[in-house]
């Protein structure tokens, strides 16, 4: 029986080498992109063991622009949430949070420049100066 490896969200943007740039500076992805130069259709972004993979369209996707309507969740390990809260808070606005949620994690929310909901999660082993979300 064979067994599942990985499985990696693949997101349509309207421009490949803008979302590279933007999930390089704000979440530390490295990139993979295809053809070797630009106009890029696809690329591949890894960070750690965490891989996202983009795919050129014409037409950008609609979002739904509600809280927790996520499109990519990203779970973090090692105490890393408050310094890539840091560095995000410095490139792009928050959408949410953060804020502790009743599940015990940290949560806070971006946009990339498609519209795609990104959270990003961890349980932090120092909550104070988390808002408590509201039930």
């Amino acid at each position: 029986m064979s067994q599942f490896v990985a499985i990696v969200p693949v997101l349509r943007v309207t421009d490949v080498e803008r979302s590279i740039v933007w999930y390089r500076e704000i979440l530390g992805f490295a990139s993979d992109p295809f053809p070797a130069v630009p106009p890029y259709e696809f690329c591949i972004l890894r960070r750690d063991a965490t891989e996202l993979m983009l795919r050129r369209c014409a037409e950008p996707v609609v979002r739904s622009r509600r809280s927790y309507d996520w499109d990519v969740y990203i779970r973090l390990a090692g105490d890393e949430l408050v310094t890539l809260l840091d560095r995000a808070r410095k490139r792009t606005p928050l959408v949410r949070g953060p804020e502790l949620m009743p599940y015990g994690q940290v949560e806070f929310e971006l946009e990339d420049p498609d519209g795609y909901r990104v959270c990003v999660a961890e349980v932090v082993s120092d909550t104070r100066g988390f808002p408590r979300a509201e039930a």
